[in-house]
């Protein structure tokens, strides 16, 4: 029996049989037990999240229900979502991020350091973890002595328990701190005069000048803490665990640094940290002889489509020298990943520093361990030695 279920843990260690099935058998599939539906081809996921008026983004792209309803980036359709991302747009640009690379290298470098003597790291939690949120806190104007903090409690957010269909405790005690936190540093930046130059100064400017709301501000906030840290964390982890799996690209890389931008998509496209998007049905929806109802939720598995042969020559395979810049990886649409330039930047600088100073490395297996959520993949431990 074909049977898909994201809140399995078993499941989270290798899903790509399983969505190959889907493929194959069930493109169109429903699960009885949550109550939802699954496009796992290409062309179906692409369709999906180009069509925001038949998959809409405005209850949530995950498979719970909204507990409460926030205005953010991706919990929107248009006009609402044209109105929030124009307003951030511009920042996220290669142009707007080119003079922060020399920071994210600076900070590479700090965070491999202390390792190089004793040819062990592990490269999530001594260094994956840490840059992106740090790189993050700098974009909003957060102190660095608050970035662990922050980290953890993104972490939580995106927690699942293993067949628990909705967010923990946990997770909501974890949002309501973060909410906390941005409303603390809020009024602290109304009670000093001290101006700031960072993402936060430009939403409240926008905020008095009644273009958005507080909650909007919230919003943005909110979403940027969580797709800043998990996303690129993950990416960083998976590249080094694939290289490690496929030593005959990890050389092929090595002897030709310039592959490394196509290393990264073809990691993002064959690994990449975002399983899957939700949308929720504004009408009823026929497809492979199926009919999906009105208000279904619909999951869109991202990382299933990228591996569709369909689309993907050989898809199963990972092949540094494919440059699949027409992956799902980053999602697509209007709500393509606002933040992939920074994803990539951020990815190849992190790259470039550990293969120049660690050289060769292998992964510990026996000490991996992996995050566990429907929507990201990735790990939490990617032990190295080198």
């Amino acid at each position: 029996m074909l049977e898909y279920d994201p809140y399995d843990y078993k499941f989270h260690d290798d899903p790509y049989p399983v969505y190959r099935r889907l493929r194959d058998h069930a493109p169109a599939y429903h699960n009885e037990k949550y109550n939802f539906w699954a496009l796992s081809r290409y062309h179906d996921c692409q369709h999906a999240v180009r069509d925001f008026k038949t998959f809409s983004s405005a209850q949530g792209t995950s498979l719970e229900e909204l507990k409460a309803q926030l205005p953010t980036l991706i919990n929107s359709d248009p006009p609402v979502h044209t109105r929030l991302r124009h307003l951030i747009a511009g920042m996220f640009t290669p142009e707007k991020l080119a003079p922060l690379e020399i920071v994210v290298r600076d900070m590479a470098r700090e965070l491999l350091a202390p390792h190089l003597g004793t040819g062990r790291i592990d490269i999530i939690g001594d260094f994956a973890a840490k840059l992106p949120m740090a790189i993050i806190c700098k974009f909003l104007g957060f102190p660095r002595a608050d970035e662990d903090r922050l980290r953890a409690l993104t972490d939580q957010v995106v927690h699942r328990d293993e067949g628990v269909f909705e967010m923990p405790d946990e997770g909501m005690q974890a949002t309501i701190k973060l909410f906390e936190y941005f409303n603390a540093d809020i009024a602290e930046r109304a009670r000093s005069a001290t101006s700031r130059d960072d993402i936060v100064t430009t939403l409240l400017a926008a905020r008095d000048a009644g273009k958005i709301g507080h909650d909007d501000v919230l919003g943005y906030i909110y979403i940027l803490s969580i797709a800043g840290n998990e996303t690129t964390t993950k990416l960083i982890g998976n590249i080094c665990y694939q290289l490690h799996k496929h030593p005959d690209q990890a050389e092929m890389l090595r002897q030709d640094m310039s592959l490394l931008p196509s290393a990264i998509e073809e990691t993002m496209r064959y690994d990449g940290p975002t399983q899957m998007m939700a949308r929720t049905t504004t009408r009823d929806v026929e497809l492979h002889g199926r009919t999906i109802p009105k208000g279904a939720k619909v999951a869109l598995l991202f990382t299933s489509a990228n591996r569709d042969e369909r689309k993907f020559a050989d898809g199963e395979s990972f092949d540094i020298r494919r440059d699949p810049r027409d992956h799902l990886g980053f999602g697509g649409g209007l709500h393509a990943c606002l933040g992939a330039a920074l994803a990539r930047m951020e990815a190849r600088v992190a790259m470039e520093e550990i293969l120049a100073v660690i050289g060769r490395f292998e992964v510990d297996e026996a000490g991996l361990a992996r995050m566990h959520s429907p929507n990201v993949r990735g790990f939490t431990h990617v032990p190295l030695r080198f």
